[in-house]
């Protein structure tokens, strides 16, 4: 298995040969590292490992997908929704993105409520919508791993106290976002971990849809025996 130090190498050289010298990283002290990680991975951040708040190049009446903060949800596993718009009602004033992006909702309470999401099967590949998000495209890096780091406990938790603005507008900082520590696994290790909870998630559905199934019985049994007794 590749260790993420190579992965790591091969990102970078991956970046540079797509937009040439980039220096939007910050060093790492060993007081932010919050915790400990397996030898064969990484900390870096996700300003390392992808392009933060790409923009996108389309012609004007190229369809492309627009959406607003209601069509993202805060549920794993949940795709966020969309309204096909032409590229140039949306363009400007509002995010880019494209499929393979991860956005995450950076104002109260979206943020603290876990909004984030991968975009995919986007009209025509591309889309923009709210200001209120980050977008990180990864290079080499499985989206859905990124993902779920940003719906974790710690990441939340951590970035709620540096929040900043009046009550009721505050966002999280875009340098949280970019240079926040991020544990980067081997490539290998990012798709067993995703495998594992959506293993572990569609689980939980199908326990769920039993709870609901014998609540329902239940319920209807003592219906019906009420039903009886009256009767």
């Amino acid at each position: 298995m590749e260790p993420a130090g190579e992965l790591l190498k091969r990102i970078e050289a991956e970046k540079k040969r797509r937009f040439g010298s980039d220096k939007k990283t910050q060093p790492l002290d060993e007081d932010q590292i919050p915790f400990t990680i397996p030898g064969n991975w990484q900390w870096t951040q996700l300003a390392q490992i992808g392009v933060i708040n790409p923009r996108n190049d389309a012609e004007d009446s190229t369809d492309a997908s627009f959406i607003p903060m209601p069509l993202i949800f805060a549920e794993y596993g949940r795709a966020s929704q969309h309204e096909v718009r032409t590229w140039s009602e949306i363009k400007k004033g509002f995010t880019h993105f494209a499929d393979g992006d991860v956005g995450l909702a950076k104002i109260t309470p979206c943020f603290e409520n876990g909004k984030s999401t991968v975009f995919s099967k986007l009209t025509g590949g591309l889309g923009a919508g709210t200001t209120e998000l980050h977008i990180v495209r990864p290079i080499l890096v499985l989206p859905d791993y990124i993902l779920l780091y940003l719906k974790t406990h710690y990441f939340i938790e951590t970035g709620i106290p540096k929040m900043t603005g009046t009550a009721g507008q505050k966002r999280v900082p875009k340098d949280y976002f970019s240079f926040s520590p991020f544990p980067l696994p081997p490539l290998a290790e990012q798709y067993r971990i995703v495998a594992k909870v959506d293993e572990l998630m569609a689980l939980c559905d199908e326990i769920e849809t039993k709870i609901t199934t014998n609540t329902t019985t239940s319920r209807e049994l003592l219906e019906a025996t009420l039903q009886e007794a009256v009767h």
